[in-house]
């Protein structure tokens, strides 16, 4: 079997976004870039202290460096990620392959399998259907998520609770706002999203993105031009956010005119961004395309620069933690494996804890 010394190195380095020569900078002699070269293609070995270096510089436990891979990421369309740069694309994807991998092992310990309970990609759609765009967004909020028409609260919880993993990239890993989330499959059966939290993205865009990544995992576009694609995954990750029978409730069967008020209440409730509630007001029939087109001008003259203000919500995937606890409490992992799962030192986890406490507790 082959080490996965080289595979973890190079995965360690990208993930803290370094290059070759910045890396052996921050090590410093006997390290340059040919020696980090050799060990990344697995022609040299490390020896225990260059193996020390590496957990410290990279911020890794030494474990991570000897484990065998236990999933992968997909191979993504490179316009889902190119926004954020080459770079930065590349240090995401190693971050979502690590987190996803960690994710998939402590399923593993614990012995679940937590699966979908639809087949990927196998609903197809076609761009101006919305009857059937509704009724397949009514079908799995109804069917598959059991949550009825009302607001979805914490979206990522039940995306996960339905079978996805979700990552949100901290700001730290992923500094552009450019770069809003893909989606992807790992190990051919696992279905995974990922979300830049940067604080300049506003949750209720960030609530969309997450749907609308859901939408592209569960709907078949290969036959669509990629235009049409997005056309088709925004108007039903619309219709998930705002569903038609809670718009009429709002708004009622066909307006003539909306006050900006009525759109920041739903707003409020919902948590959708304002130009998806009016996109999917217009794809209703509730106001026309000339009105949609009047209101969609005054946003993007003012409200769209503070959109999103209006909603206090929370965004926050919790599973990976609540097992990470589950597997600690029963004994099932150690200390050191939990901080090992968490890419946390034991120390680092230890504080991890205490901060979990001292914020129940108020201090």
């Amino acid at each position: 079997m082959d080490s996965p010394f080289p595979y973890r190195l190079t995965t360690a380095r990208k993930m803290k976004g370094l290059s070759l020569q910045k890396l052996a900078i921050m090590l410093g002699r006997p390290f340059n870039k040919q020696l980090l070269h050799r060990l990344e293609n697995g022609s040299q070995v490390p020896n225990g202290n260059q193996l020390i270096k590496l957990s410290n510089a990279l911020d890794q436990p030494l474990d991570y460096f000897l484990k065998p891979s236990f999933a992968t990421v997909a191979e993504l369309d490179s316009k889902k990620i190119q926004k954020a740069g080459k770079k930065a694309g590349g240090r995401v994807l190693e971050l979502a392959s690590d987190y996803f991998e960690r994710f998939l092992e402590l399923e593993d310990l614990l012995g679940i399998k937590h699966q979908t309970q639809w087949p990927f990609q196998s609903v197809k759609l076609v761009p101006g259907d919305y009857a059937a765009i509704n009724q397949a967004a009514l079908h799995v909020r109804q069917m598959i998520w059991n949550v009825g028409t009302g607001p979805l609260h914490n979206i990522s919880g039940i995306l996960e609770t339905n079978g996805l993993k979700v990552l949100m990239v901290s700001e730290e890993s992923l500094p552009e706002a450019t770069f809003d989330g893909f989606s992807t499959i790992v190990s051919g059966e696992k279905g995974c999203i990922v979300v830049n939290e940067n604080p300049a993205i506003p949750l209720v865009r960030k609530r969309f993105i997450l749907l609308r990544e859901f939408v592209n995992l569960y709907i078949d576009v290969s036959e669509l031009e990629t235009k049409e694609a997005k056309t088709v995954c925004d108007a039903f990750a619309g219709a998930l956010l705002a569903p038609r029978l809670s718009l009429i409730e709002a708004f009622g069967e066909y307006r003539t005119s909306i006050h900006i008020t009525e759109l920041l209440l739903f707003q409020r409730i919902h948590g959708a961004p304002i130009s998806v509630i009016l996109s999917a007001l217009r794809q209703n029939g509730i106001i026309s395309q000339s009105h949609f087109t009047e209101q969609m001008v005054q946003y993007n003259a003012g409200l769209k620069a503070h959109d999103g203000g209006s909603f206090a919500g929370i965004e926050e995937p919790y599973r990976f933690q609540q097992l990470l606890l589950r597997a600690l409490a029963c004994g099932i992992v150690s200390e050191s494996k939990a901080a090992s799962l968490m890419n946390m030192k034991v120390a680092e986890f230890r504080e991890y804890l205490d901060k979990m406490l001292d914020e129940n507790s108020g201090h």
